[in-house]
């Protein structure tokens, strides 16, 4: 059965002690959580199996005090409001590549959803300018139309084993007017980096959303 709640990862002696790190809290994310529009399935319904990501939390880094009144009504790099996400996922067999592998595209994907995940974050506190996020306060499911991906780079350092706890990390490396330059990692329980991207994401301009049926190409 797939799951979403914590207890799963506290249960996982390395899972547990990043978890039990003040400066984070657990989030609720889209993962697992159908839309009647159909948005994002690749996540909320493909990739949620008992022989895919069987299990996924996220977490938002939360800001320190004086960052976030300097940053509640402006989304830039220096204070982001939302400093840093991270997600805790378990895979099984339906995302290999070779045998016990996981397939290079499927790296690609969660590293591509964590770092939508993180700026979507950002421009919703951002835009509602409301007290840092918590479980019970944030929207599970990120707008739709805030940001596009025009470049994703993944360097794959080492194989990326399945049926192991993958930990992703963001964070928000540059902000260029609507350019957003975003970083990831995806490691192991020993710390080590199996993969990394590189990021660049256009913010929509105001009114402008992707058709939710036939897609043509968005106005940047």
């Amino acid at each position: 059965m797939v799951t979403t709640d914590p207890a799963y990862f506290e249960a996982i002696p390395w899972c547990a002690t990043l978890l039990a790190d003040s400066e984070y809290t657990v989030v609720p994310s889209r993962f697992s959580q159908p839309n009647k529009d159909k948005r994002g399935e690749l996540f909320t319904r493909t990739l949620a199996t008992d022989n895919t990501i069987t299990a996924c939390i996220y977490q938002s880094r939360r800001p320190k005090q004086s960052n976030y009144a300097s940053s509640c009504t402006t989304f830039r790099p220096s204070h982001p409001i939302v400093s840093e996400a991270r997600a805790f996922l378990n895979t099984a067999s339906g995302v290999n590549g070779f045998p016990g592998i996981a397939h290079g595209g499927f790296v690609a994907s969660i590293i591509d959803e964590i770092m939508s995940f993180l700026i979507n974050s950002n421009k919703q506190m951002t835009e509602a300018a409301v007290d840092p996020p918590t479980a019970s306060s944030m929207p599970a499911t990120a707008p739709g139309s805030s940001v596009v991906t025009v470049e994703l780079t993944i360097k794959y350092r080492k194989p990326v084993q399945t049926g192991d706890v993958l930990l992703l990390r963001t964070w928000i490396e540059k902000i260029e007017g609507r350019k957003i330059i975003v970083k990831a990692t995806v490691e192991d329980s020993e710390k080590q980096i199996l993969a990394e991207g590189l990021g660049f994401f256009i913010a929509l301009k105001p009114g402008v959303k992707i058709p939710l049926v036939k897609r043509k190409s968005a106005r940047i």
